[in-house]
């Protein structure tokens, strides 16, 4: 399979082009064109690994992700699929393979190939504040996630033990390498709070950070639940 980002930095496509019989599961919602030979299914949790699907279902709400995904298999050569996701920004691909896997923030992944699976992981308070979920989406397996930003993507690649402090709003990706960790801006809780930074996330290295230049807008409490039917 093969892909192409374009009409980068704002109003980024991903497209597809595959070989018969190859696939990729989809972020609901997201399908700007495709041709005539594509077979597409609702899968339930299709890049959810490692639970039932009424598990998985609560797992996705937590995460703030879609419990459902829209995946596309070809009929035969050729085939191609374009994919836009809904705010501008910009894609980029993660490669997946054995000890090389990374953390996605809520609301950043797009789609990944037949050979990832995407587990999600309890990381309770300190999951919720450092990317607005009680679970963690991890990639597992062999191939290429694919993840959207909201603004433009800056890559940060960390030594060990070197940190950088990040708002929760702006992550879009990690490697699970990297330790992160709640912390505040100041010693004081309240210059934190009146200096509008409040809490942050400090990652130490060794490991790669994504992160956007632009805070997604809340979705708030509701039209997150709403994300299991959507």
């Amino acid at each position: 399979m093969e892909h192409v980002i374009a009409h980068a930095p704002t109003f980024t496509t991903l497209e597809f082009r595959f070989s018969e019989g190859e696939s990729i599961a989809v972020q609901p919602g997201c399908m700007l064109a495709m041709t005539t030979g594509l077979d597409l299914k609702a899968g339930a949790g299709s890049h959810m690994s490692g639970s039932s699907g009424i598990r998985r279902a609560a797992r996705s709400l937590l995460a703030g992700e879609s419990f459902f995904t829209a995946v596309y298999t070809a009929k035969r050569d050729g085939e191609r699929l374009i994919l836009a996701p809904s705010e501008s920004g910009e894609i980029r691909s993660i490669e997946v393979k054995p000890g090389t896997n990374h953390f996605i923030a809520s609301g950043a992944f797009l789609a990944c190939t037949s050979g990832v699976q995407v587990s999600l992981k309890y990381a309770g308070l300190k999951g919720w504040l450092a990317t607005q979920g009680l679970f963690l989406m991890r990639t597992e397996g062999e191939g290429n996630v694919f993840v959207s930003s909201y603004g433009s993507l800056v890559e940060q690649t960390l030594a060990e033990g070197e940190r950088l402090v990040l708002d929760n709003r702006y992550i879009v990706a990690f490697s699970d390498t990297m330790r992160f960790e709640t912390v505040k801006v100041t010693t004081s809780l309240r210059h934190s709070y009146f200096s509008g930074e409040g809490l942050v996330n400090r990652f130490t290295g060794p490991g790669t950070l994504l992160y956007q230049t632009r805070a997604r807008p809340s979705r708030g409490f509701l039209r997150s639940m709403l994300n299991i039917a959507t």
